[in-house]
């Protein structure tokens, strides 16, 4: 087995024992993908999951208004369960019968519900593990060029170290060498070659 697939299997167990808020509600979990954009399947889930939170907008709002009207049936029964006219009591049974099919419409409702909340965690905890997998691909890519740059930037301390010590050793050598030429023929003489280090040998006081 792959190593994707067994840290995707190791984020799906984590995501088991969790229960996570649906993540496209979250703006830091958007903010994971400023810059490189979502990949395929944590779109094609992001939108799974973003359709499932419509639909429970949509059913709750729905349980909300049914409530409410059968609250009114319910108070309209009630107070006018003691007239006894044919009008009235064809508009009780009428309102009894608008109240069962409002309880059979909620609790399709919320077996739908409770349906979408198996689906959004299902599809959240999936999810979780796509972006997961995203973002430890992006940090051990990462790593992985810390590392070499890591690497090269020590290399190169211990050369730049190396190139200095040879820049000195250079200068120092130079200055040596002047100052014999100037010792052995003298200023006069040195000085008619213009050698390059003239101005350098003059600062040492000799």
């Amino acid at each position: 087995m792959s190593k994707k697939k067994n840290s995707g299997l190791g984020f799906a167990k984590i995501a088991q024992n969790k229960n996570l808020p649906p993540l496209v509600l979250d703006q830091k979990w958007h903010h994971l993908f400023t810059e490189d954009g979502k990949p395929k399947e944590v779109a094609k889930l992001e939108q799974k999951v973003n359709k499932h939170l419509s639909r429970q907008g949509h059913l709750n709002q729905e349980m909300k208004e049914l409530k409410a009207l059968k609250n009114k049936l319910m108070k309209n029964i009630m107070d006018n369960m003691e007239e006894t006219s044919e009008k009235e009591s064809l508009r009780l049974q009428e309102n009894g019968r608008l109240i069962t099919e409002i309880n059979q419409r909620m609790e399709a409702a919320r077996k739908e519900l409770d349906e979408l909340q198996d689906l959004m965690k299902m599809d959240n905890d999936q999810l979780m593990v796509e972006t997961m997998e995203f973002c430890y691909g992006i940090m051990n890519h990462n790593e992985t060029e810390r590392e070499e740059l890591a690497s090269w930037i020590s290399k190169t301390r211990v050369e730049l170290k190396k190139k200095i010590i040879r820049k000195d050793a250079i200068e120092d050598k130079n200055k040596e060498i002047y100052a014999y030429l100037h010792d052995i023929f003298g200023a006069q003489v040195t000085g008619a070659f213009d050698l390059k280090y003239a101005d350098e040998y003059r600062k040492t006081g000799k």
